[in-house]
This record gives structure tokens, sequence and C-alpha cells, in this order.
């Protein structure tokens, strides 16, 4: 096939992938603008794709000029694509169009920017980011994994996007040499906010954190600095990795046949009931319940998650509630409740369960949410709570009255 069909088919791709995206933004009373859509075109997605996993097969495919014509369809595909890792981990993906492109229009980039991202990866978010930002303006990108970060930076070289510099190191620690920031962006889960962006970012700087609930699942929040800290104008639930290097996100939930007062609690169960999450499996417990779960991650220190054995061998993760020093464990399975050691548990969570519909059942998206030194002197209101972490504390607010 001559060069010209093929760039006839990566046209055709392209463009579909585009309505796509616009549907998507236009269902959630968005748009696509113009310069996020020549971006798009200028920095195509398959260049920046050499080697991917296919989802549905598991199996790793090699990308070549000679056979870039049998991966497009997947290449240009709306979903997000592992690009690096294993059966057990998949650290790098590049993240699904749709999603990559509503992001780049939340962080409102201009001409002249100077953008700071978490996270690499295979260098497409910061080549549309330098696009964007040029000529003036200038997009560096920390990425942990070395391969991953030199193969960024020869994707960006190829396309001639000087104006993007990709590092290698962990990016919790920031860069100081590109700084001050207009616009940061994470492209992985984090737990914490480190203390560099208070530092590294200028008055009315916006970003993009992707924050991850200690087993309460993740949210997108889009935060503007304000004096010390940040507040958030706009969130949506996503998925994303977590961070990894030392500021990590967090580990797997416990097996909890390795929590050591299991050995006690199994024998002395005190109430098990009925409790329905909607739906009917035991497989989609988490997706049936991750508004409660990250309300519940938010206002209740004692809830946590444990990995446990299915009837077939195979590993689903539970929650619910565990009082260390009362000896009480309260765990929500898809259709009861079961509790051991005493009922303080079980009394906590009903109570929280009545309170998060009384509230209107927020999801963690349904909180604003302000961001603090850790040192700072913060105190709660009316339907506030602070959630700590060793170097930023979240303030996580609910209006009191419906707007």
């Amino acid at each position: 096939m001559s060069d010209k069909s093929i760039e006839s088919k990566i046209a055709y791709y392209q463009e579909r992938l585009l309505e796509q995206a616009r549907y998507y933004a236009a269902s959630d009373g968005r748009t696509i603008s113009t310069a996020i859509e020549q971006a798009f075109r200028a920095v195509p997605r398959h260049r920046f794709i050499s080697r991917y996993r296919n989802w549905s097969t598991n199996e790793w495919h090699t990308v070549t000029p000679e056979t870039l014509l049998e991966h497009l369809s997947m290449l240009y595909s709306n979903n997000a694509i592992g690009l690096y890792g294993d059966d057990e981990s998949m650290p790098s993906t590049i993240s699904q169009p749709s999603l990559v492109l509503s992001m780049l229009e939340l962080l409102q980039l201009a001409p002249g920017n100077r953008v700071f991202e978490v996270g690499a990866g295979s260098g497409w978010n910061a080549g549309l980011m330098g696009q964007l930002v040029a000529p003036e303006g200038h997009v560096y990108s920390v990425e942990i994994i070395p391969s991953m970060a030199q193969e960024a930076a020869n994707n960006v070289a190829a396309l001639g996007l000087t104006n993007v510099t990709i590092l290698v190191g962990d990016a919790g620690d920031c860069y100081a040499p590109g700084a001050p920031y207009d616009r940061a962006i994470f492209t992985a889960g984090a737990t914490d906010l480190p203390l560099c962006f208070y530092e590294q970012l200028t008055a009315n700087a916006l970003m993009l954190l992707v924050f991850k609930l200690t087993e309460g699942g993740e949210t997108l929040f889009l935060l503007r600095k304000e004096a010390d800290h940040f507040r958030s104008l706009e969130s949506m639930t996503v998925g994303f990795v977590p961070m990894t290097g030392a500021h990590a996100a967090g580990s797997q939930p416990q097996l909890l046949t390795e929590l050591p007062a299991w050995e006690r609690l199994q024998t002395a169960e005190v109430d098990r009931r009925a409790f329905w999450w909607g739906g009917h499996g035991e497989g989609g417990l988490l997706w049936r319940t991750r508004g409660v779960r990250s309300f519940l991650a938010i206002v209740e220190p004692w809830f946590t998650t444990f990995r446990v054995p299915t009837r077939n061998s195979e590993m689903q993760t539970l929650f619910g509630l565990w009082d260390r020093e009362g000896g009480s464990l309260t765990l929500a399975y898809h259709d009861h409740l079961v509790t051991y050691g005493n009922m303080a548990t079980n009394e906590r969570l009903r109570m929280w369960l009545q309170r998060w519909i009384d509230l209107g059942m927020p999801a963690a998206d349904s909180f604003q949410l302000q961001i603090y030194p850790a040192d700072a002197t913060v105190i709660p209101g009316e339907n506030e709570w602070l959630v700590r972490r060793s170097e930023s504390q979240f303030l996580w607010q609910l209006p009191t009255r419906a707007c």
C-alpha cells in the first residue's frame, strides 16, 4: 500500500476517534476545542505506541512500519492501552483518548504556559500539551521507568517537539529547574500531594490531580492554587495506574487471613444479616459500591478492604469497618453483612449508611476539596471532613443545601 493510502487510513481512524471524543464530551456537557482537535491531528497517537498489550487476549504486539495498518484500529480505539508491565502489574498505559482530550480541555492550556506532568508514559500527552503551549511554552514531563522515559523522549523528538522535555526521575519530587509552572497534571493516581507543588506552581495555576482514596477509588480534580492551598473547581470519577517511587499510592488490600486477629475473629461471628448492594453476584460488588466506598474512605477512619478467596479459588475484594483496638470487624458481601467480635463496627457502618442516604448518597466526586500543607491549621466545619497524609491534608466539603 502506498504512503498516501496509509496516510488516508490514519486520517480516517483519527477522525472517527475525534467523533467519539466529541460525543463523550457532549454527553458531559463539554466540547472539544478546535485547538485540541488540531493538536490531536498533529500529534498522532500511533507514533507513540511501538508495543502494546491486547487486553482481551493478554497478548503483546509489536508495531512496525510494515505492520502498522493491521494495528490501526486498535491504536485508534477509544480505550486505554497497556504499554509496559506483565500479568501481575501494568505500571504504564496510554490513556483513553476521549478522557485525555477532556482533561486537556479542563486544563485550559494556552500558548506560553509552562507545564509539569507527573508520568510521561509514551509521551503522547506531553506531546499534545507541547503542541498546545507552543511556541513560547514548555512542557516538562517526569517518568520513573527509565526505558519508558527514553522511548517517550524519542517519540517527541521524532515529531520535532522541541518544547517538550522528558526526564527520568520521581515526579513526586517535581522539577525545580523548569519552575515556576502555570499548569500541572497527574497521569497516575496519588494518595498525597507532595509539598513541591505548593512551591513550584504560580499563583492561580491550574492542576489536574488524580486522587486515590485509600481503598475508595480514584477521582480527577481540577484545582486552582489560591495563596497557600488548592481549591477544586470540577471533578469526575476516573481510573489510572498508581504512582510509584517515594510517593507511591499505597498497596494492595491485605489478605484477610493475614490479619493477626483473624484466627480469633473467624470463630467469633456475632451477626449475619441480608444486605443488598444492588445487582447479583460476587463479581460486581466493587463497581456497585464505588460511591459509598469513596464516602466511607473520606469520613470513617475504620474503613478498610480485604482480599478473600472465592468459591472457585479466585480473589475478591471486600470492604467494611475494622476497629483494631475494640476487636470488632464488619465485612460487606454482595448480599449480606457479617460481623465478628462485637457489634461496634456493625452499628457504626449502619449509622454511616443512613448518613450517606441523608446527605444524598454522595461519591468522592460529589465533594468540593481543598488541599493544604500538612503543617497548616485546618479546622473542619459542618459537613466537612479532614483526611491527613504525610505531606498534605485534604478538606472534603459537602454543600449544606442544594444549589
